[in-house]
Formats: C-alpha cells, sequence, structure tokens
C-alpha cells in the first residue's frame, strides 16, 4: 500500500475509539492486534480483548469524538496526532462518572501489514484527562525565584 493509502486506513481505523465503529476493528484489525498506551498499564493482546476495552470506553464516553489533526507516513507505520471530547458518564480508568465535559489529546503510531492494523502504540496527555476528572488538581506555581 501507498503511505497515502496507509494514511487513510490509518484515519479510517482510529474512529474505533467513537461509538458505533466497531465495525472498522472487525474490518481492519488484524486478530492478533496489540495496543499499547501509558494509560492503559499492559498491553492489550487481540482484537476481542481490544473489543472490550473500547465497549468500557464507549459506556465511560458516550458523546466522544476524536479528530485527526496531522499525520505522518514512512513505510509501514503511520503517526497521527489527534484529539478526543466527550462528556464523562460512566467509569473511566477506575474514576467514577463526574458529568464534566473531557478533552485530551495524543499521538498514535499504528503499524500497518497488509491493510491490516498489527499495532496501535501511542502517547496520550494522561495528566491533563486526570485534572479534568478530578483526580488531580493543577500544580501550585512556584516563582522562578525558588530555583535560583
Amino acid at each position: 500500500m501507498s503511505e497515502d493509502e496507509n494514511k487513510a486506513l490509518a484515519r479510517r481505523f482510529i474512529q474505533v475509539w467513537a461509538p458505533g465503529n466497531l465495525s472498522v476493528l472487525d474490518e481492519l484489525a488484524a486478530p492478533d492486534i496489540t495496543v499499547i498506551y501509558p494509560v492503559l498499564g499492559e498491553p492489550v493482546r487481540g482484537a476481542a480483548a481490544f473489543k472490550q476495552l473500547l465497549a468500557h470506553f464507549h459506556a465511560a464516553c458516550p458523546d466522544v469524538e476524536i479528530s485527526v489533526q496531522e499525520q505522518i507516513a514512512e513505510g509501514d507505520k503511520v503517526v497521527t496526532r489527534w484529539s478526543v471530547c466527550g462528556t464523562h458518564r460512566g467509569e473511566l480508568l477506575g474514576v467514577p462518572p463526574t458529568g464534566r465535559p473531557l478533552g485530551w489529546t495524543g499521538i498514535t503510531i499504528h503499524r500497518l501489514v497488509g491493510g491490516r492494523v498489527m499495532e496501535e502504540r501511542g502517547e496520550e496527555d494522561a495528566l491533563g484527562l486526570m485534572r479534568q476528572t478530578g483526580v488531580m488538581h493543577d500544580p501550585i506555581l512556584v516563582s522562578d525565584a525558588a530555583f535560583s
């Protein structure tokens, strides 16, 4: 596949994070896909386990929307910078629902083989997300003089 085709595939695949798009996972994920994000703690292995994770995420943020900000492709990898927004309506990462609007950003690298996603590996603004859910509070700003 060309790099432009790979970008289109990754742009389509990342929409599995929004409710109503699980059929895209069936179509484009390798059965043994691996999904890795720091906030998850451990890698998620296999399409069935990824579907379970997505079902939990969709229940936590049923109105979530994801938008692609930028993409870079090289060989079998596509890097996507994205943003997500939604409302915290169910348990998310062990945090009970707050009803608060949430928004965060991240970068995901998809590794593609034969028109299928073999790996989704990303980094997200987990600190910003935790602040929005009320788990963490904004830091107290310290003047530059404190570090002199």
